[in-house]
């Protein structure tokens, strides 16, 4: 299980990959709420006591939502990220959420895995976004 402890490691993990957008939600203080509203459905993989990977997720009682899978890039290909996928998968269908949603960037070379692990694009619902607080970007993306 993931703890509030984890944080500075988990933002090394997560900064290093183009693909992922990290915003204001992703401070220390973000962070910790998440886990607090969410805790039991946030996991991590550990490698000689280093963290590895990360896979976030929580519900609204209706749909569950995954953040930040991340695997390590010098292990990816060998289930770590598949594992972790289970792990908050299991965790929200023992909770009763039907279904679940991840955000990807459209160019996101991480599409291929999780369509591996039976997740599909949608083609009938657009995404659209307000800010509603700031826009404090702490990745390098800054589109949303």
């Amino acid at each position: 299980m993931m703890k509030k402890d984890d944080y500075s490691f988990l933002v090394d993990l997560w900064s290093g990959f183009s693909g992922t957008t990290m915003t204001g939600a992703d401070s220390r203080e973000g962070f910790e709420r998440f886990l607090e509203r969410n805790d039991g459905y946030c996991f991590i993989t550990l490698e000689n006591e280093r963290i590895i990977g990360s896979v976030m997720a929580g519900h609204d009682s209706r749909r569950g939502y995954i953040y930040h899978l991340a695997v390590d890039e010098s292990l990816q290909g060998k289930g770590t990220g598949a594992a972790l996928m289970s792990a908050a998968e299991s965790a929200l269908r023992n909770a009763g959420i039907e279904k679940a949603h991840l955000f990807i960037y459209s160019d996101n070379t991480a599409i291929r895995f999780y369509e591996k692990t039976g997740w599909h694009t949608r083609h009938d619902i657009e995404v659209m976004s307000k800010v509603l607080i700031g826009r404090k970007y702490l990745g390098t993306r800054t589109e949303d």
